[in-house]
């Protein structure tokens, strides 16, 4: 979807207040720019599940097989 969209919600004062100074500790400029910060790692987390998920089903639920250097290296993985 090109262009942009205005999203709304409710939120406690205290939460504004919170993300606020949240904002100015990470350097961002304000609450708008703190909850576009805060979306964007809900994207990057839904996409490390969905990898995860992608390599669930490709191997069925067990671990995928380690290459020879890996093995080499760090050793064939115990059921610990």
């Amino acid at each position: 979807m090109a262009g942009s969209s205005i999203l709304q919600t409710r939120v406690s004062a205290d939460l504004i207040t919170q993300l606020a100074a949240d904002a100015e500790i990470l350097g961002l400029a304000n609450v708008s720019e703190a909850l576009r910060e805060g979306i964007d790692l809900i994207h990057r987390r839904a996409e490390q599940v969905r990898l995860a998920q992608s390599y669930d089903d490709f191997y069925g639920g067990r671990p995928a097989p380690l290459d020879e250097v890996t093995a080499a290296i760090w050793g064939e993985p115990t059921d610990e």
